[in-house]
């Protein structure tokens, strides 16, 4: 009863009571005792429950639990004392001995972290030692610990600042080194999908810090259009970037454009790799904005490029210590110049840029050298260059209230005159100033001009349209693919979902016939099998156009498949009233290898096609024949004749195989189709190396004749049948615990596990499943079947302590993950967690015995 009042059941310390106990002791501690009260709390739990989940943030407690309680010697009490907050009592130690004790805790935090760093533990402590307080109960002791603590949170925070401010610095130098000169930029964190403000121009829309997914949707309001919006958001996602950007140097660029106003604003944003976790997934990546000038910015709107400008000035200085650095990296050119006086005084230049002069003496006139250099500025422009040529004008317009002029106007330089546009800006400001020699002090106005060739902004204009263009282009096919992928996905599903829906239809009209309603469940079996099988390889099909399919090769009979394909567009054929008559012909080899399901998706879409283009009672025949064989490979030649309204013959040659056509003629109004079926079947045919060809007559019918390959196998389908034989014998009174925490999953399995003739104990969590294998016997479990995702605690991490359990079965007893996420890399976090491997949701009865044979026989070789 203690231990159910007492232990916390997420951490397995001792609970908020037990803490309360300890604390409310009456009395002070004895004077001759010494006593430690200890206090934590952990950081950033509020962030990850709020990004991750509260499973997540369950798992970051029993994570700090973990290491508190190996950490902290066992003589000594470790509860948590609800919520985020732990405290630890040490006795005998002290100041010494408590700072090791407290060090230990921190070194086992900090390993765990590195080996984590999905989810690294941060956290605050303090502690109250008893002699420095004397007289102090224990609940005393504890505030005045909590109270201490507040100095080591005070100090992580300046530390975790200036730790921030170091990489900001340095996550920015690799920008710039790189040749991005982004206007805003934002550091984004993909594990915990938060980002915060890297650089912001005063007219950035992004807030300081937040959700990176709540940043998608106003940078796509901000930034999209009705059009683009879709895209834009689907490219900003986290789950697409990890597939693109993957290493160092690696980069996604994404074009933008809107209408503000009465114009067209365009840009770019650029997402940056910056590391990954380490088991590869993506963790830190930058994500930079351009905004484009117009042209027309050139000559009418200087007020809107100072901005710029200016924004850029302030963002170097901010970010640069030093101040002519900071200078030049907005500028190719620095000078500094006493306008009261006249008196040009410094000169900095960017180690690569353009030199505006090579040779100036300094000090020198201000108003001097602008007329001398005059003589090189283009005649056209020469009005814009007097606007800033000598200090008096300068001046002039500072007495007016400016503090800045930005002028833009063309040299010609070296023998070919060759043209060269600056951007000069001068920044006025007015100094007191003291005069050691006089001992007076006087009033200064002072500028910074600032030099920047945008020569190559005019020369590479058009270039630039033209790149947009191209990306714009780019990004419209890649929509239409995706399009056409999509339609061609949903021709091919939709035929065993027509199937299911007619067979259904079949069995509510015969309910008494059980003999059709028996065959009517096995035909809605049989296509629910082939549709999640297309469901499975839906993305292949992408991989087809690339040249990248992989063909999976399996074992089947010939004779099995065909009846197969038959049964999933019997309903099609009983609605639309077409007669089916099937042929075959020297069938001798019919146990063979190759890929059934690219064999069985050709057939049904052949098939699917006469059925849609033929006529009302019209007829299909279908004819298998073995063409030849030589022991190893044998070739089969599939016809299908049908009735229908037929294709002319330039049809055939030019359209026929190409996605998206079909035959123009007043009949094909009766019959609609996505005419893309055609397309799938050849390049299936194309890369099983097989052929097709077609003969038809408008109005009269068409005849599809292809050929295919495959590997005789004689024995493969046998030896499969005794496997699957024996296996079932060797499963019958197996023990299985079954983790599951949705009910229809659980009974699904329950029932095929049963078939088998298995024992099966049900757990609806992981720490359930921990607690019975616990209270097991050791070897009682043959095998367990686990849940990935589960209240109270996930498959994964179940799977995890149960290999840690102090019992001889732990590290062997075979645990297999039940899971819909089949990805390599969810396939590779089970393993990781001590699984042995994985079944695919919804689970099929046939593959489910497989795995559970191939356990047995395992199981019997290491025995």
């Amino acid at each position: 009863m203690q231990k159910k009042v007492y232990l916390d059941e997420a951490t397995g310390l001792p609970n908020k009571n037990k803490c309360e106990e300890i604390l409310n002791e009456t009395g002070p501690v004895p004077e001759n005792e010494l006593v430690a009260m200890c206090v934590f709390d952990l950081n950033n739990l509020r962030t990850i429950n709020n990004n991750l989940g509260h499973d997540k943030g369950d798992e970051y407690i029993r994570s700090f639990a973990i290491q508190l309680r190996e950490a902290v010697p066992e003589e000594f009490f470790a509860g948590r004392d609800g919520g985020d907050e732990f405290i630890a009592v040490l006795k005998g130690l002290d100041h010494e001995g408590v700072r090791k004790c407290l060090q230990n805790i921190r070194n086992q935090a900090a390993e765990y972290s590195r080996q984590h760093p999905e989810m690294p533990i941060s956290y605050a402590a303090g502690y109250a030692l008893s002699s420095d307080f004397e007289g102090s109960t224990m609940r005393e002791l504890f505030r005045l610990a909590d109270k201490n603590m507040y100095i080591d949170k005070n100090r992580a925070k300046m530390e975790e600042a200036a730790e921030k401010q170091k990489m900001n610095i340095r996550l920015l130098e690799e920008i710039t080194a790189k040749g991005y000169q982004f206007t805003d930029c934002i550091y984004c964190d993909a594990l915990l999908d938060q980002y915060y403000v890297l650089r912001a121009s005063s007219r950035f829309f992004l807030a300081e810090d937040g959700s990176y997914s709540g940043a998608v949707e106003q940078i796509v309001q901000e930034l999209g259009t009705d059009e683009n919006r879709k895209s834009m958001r689907k490219k900003l996602q986290i789950s697409y970037l990890a597939e693109q950007i993957k290493d160092k140097g690696e980069k996604l660029e994404l074009p933008y454009q809107y209408r503000k106003e009465d114009s067209i604003c365009r840009g770019r944003m650029t997402a940056l790799f910056v590391n990954n976790t380490e088991d590869g997934r993506l963790h830190h990546f930058i994500l930079g904005f351009e905004p484009f000038q117009n042209k027309n910015e050139n000559t009418s709107d200087e007020k809107t490029r100072l901005n710029r400008y200016y924004e850029q000035l302030k963002q170097s200085i901010v970010e640069n210590e030093n101040y002519a650095e900071a200078l030049l990296q907005t500028a190719n050119a620095v000078y500094t110049v006493d306008l009261t006086n006249d008196k040009l005084e410094n000169v900095y230049y960017h180690e690569a840029a353009f030199k505006v002069e090579n040779d100036i003496q300094t000090p020198r006139s201000y108003s001097d050298y602008c007329n001398k250099r005059s003589r090189y500025v283009t005649e056209d422009t020469l009005e814009n260059y007097r606007i800033v040529d000598s200090s008096f004008k300068l001046l002039k317009r500072f007495a007016t209230g400016a503090k800045q002029v930005t002028v833009e106007y063309c040299e010609t330089m070296g023998k070919e005159n060759k043209p060269v546009w600056l951007q000069k800006t001068v920044l006025m400001s007015r100094d007191m100033v003291y005069d050691a020699n006089t001992d007076k002090e006087s009033s200064v106005v002072h500028g910074i001009v600032l030099f920047k060739n945008t020569s190559d902004f005019h020369e590479k204009e058009q270039q630039e349209k033209a790149r947009l263009q191209m990306a714009y282009e780019e990004a419209d096919s890649e929509n239409r693919a995706k399009t056409e992928f999509m339609n061609r996905m949903s021709h091919d599903i939709r035929t065993p979902i027509n199937g299911i829906m007619g067979m259904v239809d079949i069995i509510r009209k015969n309910r008494d016939d059980w003999g059709k309603v028996d065959d009517s469940l096995d035909k809605i079996q049989l296509s629910t099998r082939h549709l999640l099988e297309l469901v499975s390889d839906v993305l292949d099909m992408s991989k087809l156009e690339a040249g990248m399919f992989e063909i999976h090769e399996d074992v089947f009979d010939m004779n099995e498949l065909m009846d197969e394909v038959a049964a999933l567009v019997d309903a099609q054929l009983v609605e639309s009233s077409i007669t089916h008559c099937k042929h075959r012909s020297n069938i001798q080899h019919t146990a063979l290898k190759g890929s059934s399901l690219q064999l069985r998706r050709i057939m049904v879409n052949l098939l699917s096609n006469a059925i849609k283009y033929n006529k009302p009672n019209g007829t299909i025949d279908t004819y298998a024949e073995e063409l030849s064989c030589d022991g190893t490979t044998v070739w089969y030649e599939f016809k299908i004749v049908d009735t229908g309204i037929g294709m002319s013959e330039e049809f055939i040659k030019e359209q026929l195989f190409k996605p998206f056509t079909q035959e123009k003629n007043d009949a094909r109004t009766l019959y609609r189709g996505t005419g893309l079926g055609m397309s799938i079947v050849k390049a299936l045919l194309d890369k099983m190396g097989g052929s097709i060809e077609v003969e038809s007559q408008l109005g009269e019918g068409s005849t599809f004749t292809f050929r295919l390959p495959f590997k005789v196998d004689e024995n493969a389908i046998e030896t499969k049948k005794e496997e699957q034989s024996s296996g079932e014998q060797k499963l019958e009174g197996k023990q299985i615990l079954l983790v599951e925490d949705n009910e229809i999953n659980m009974e699904i399995a329950e029932f095929y596990l049963k078939e088998l003739g298995i024992v099966v104990d049900k757990a609806w969590n992981g720490k359930e499943a921990i607690d019975k294998f616990e209270e097991s016997a050791p070897g009682t479990y043959d095998l367990i079947l686990m849940d990935i995702m589960m209240p109270v605690m996930g498959g994964r991490e179940a799977a995890r302590r149960i290999r840690t359990l102090e019992r001889p079965d732990a590290e062997t007893v075979r645990i297999y993950a039940m899971t819909a996420q089949v990805s390599s890399e969810s396939v590779h976090k089970c393993l990781a967690s001590g699984m042995n491997g994985h079944i695919a949701k919804p689970i099929d009865e046939s593959k489910l015995r497989e795995i559970l044979t191939r356990c047995e026989s395992v199981k019997k070789q290491k025995d």
